[in-house]
């Protein structure tokens, strides 16, 4: 009973004399956009499983629930139902799944047209967030049912097979989704690199124009009262002259060398 009020309990399953206990959680269809934590994102469902009985403890009713209660008759037995409920709270993460995937195609080609900023780099963090939870649901979920499915019921059924193959569904289509995002944020960090090293390519050649003409000047600029060059005639023409050719030849080494060339 402890584990069924947990609120924040990961499933498992366990076996108390003829009674089957088991936890599941499920997408909590109220969530808001933005949740990145187990309760505001998901929410859990308690079985227990008797041979004439199933009981379900939960905290706010799910879709799926009241369907059940709705629809449920006569011919079906306990197990049945509980199956069928466990197998609609495996599917309450597809709908989620599929806008996450939407998601990361989004923030995919924005990253690809044009330099990444700082929104796509929190989106894509909050976005892995709120997936790792999900997919460590989906691992634990998918552990429970195989233990379910293997030790607890005696005969299997296409159910059960469906049960299963939906879980491991799930665990797989989450794993693909987080290798997009780390995948994406690889992507955000290399271009990053990239607009940095852009940046600071430019800041190189232009400091190449400049240092040189900056030492020029510099001497000229001494307080010296022997310097030939300042009585004679010509000698402001000479110094534009000698400065003219020092930035002509940085400029032919730097383009031969291709460090103007944008990639």
């Amino acid at each position: 009973m402890q584990d069924c009020l947990d609120p924040e309990h990961f499933p498992k399953i366990e076996k108390v004399g003829s009674t089957l206990f088991m936890i599941v959680r499920c997408l909590d269809y109220e969530a808001p956009p933005d949740a990145d934590d187990l309760l505001s994102l998901t929410r859990k469902i308690a079985f227990f499983l008797g041979k004439d009985f199933l009981i379900t403890i939960h905290r706010g009713d799910q879709p799926f629930l009241k369907e059940a209660r709705a629809n449920v008759t006569p011919e079906q037995t306990p197990h049945e139902i509980m199956v069928r409920l466990m197998k609609k709270s495996v599917e309450s993460y597809n709908s989620y799944l599929e806008k996450s995937e939407q998601e990361i195609e989004r923030l995919e080609k924005e990253l690809l047209g044009r330099s990444p900023s700082g929104t796509e780099l929190i989106a894509l963090y909050s976005l892995r967030s709120r997936l790792s939870i999900v997919k460590r649901q989906a691992w634990h979920t998918l552990g429970v049912l195989k233990e379910f499915i293997t030790i607890h019921c005696t005969e299997q059924s296409p159910w059960l097979t469906d049960l299963r193959e939906s879980a491991e569904g799930l665990w797989q289509y989450t794993d693909e989704l987080m290798e997009d995002v780390q995948n994406l944020l690889g992507l955000h960090i290399a271009l990053s690199g990239h607009r940095t090293n852009e940046v600071m390519r430019f800041l190189t050649v232009v400091s190449l124009f400049f240092l040189p003409l900056t030492f020029i000047v510099g001497v000229y600029g001494m307080n010296f009262e022997i310097m030939p060059e300042l009585t004679w005639r010509y000698g402001y023409y000479l110094c534009w002259l000698a400065m003219i050719c020092v930035s002509g030849f940085i400029f032919y080494k730097v383009k031969t060398k291709g460090w103007l060339d944008r990639e």
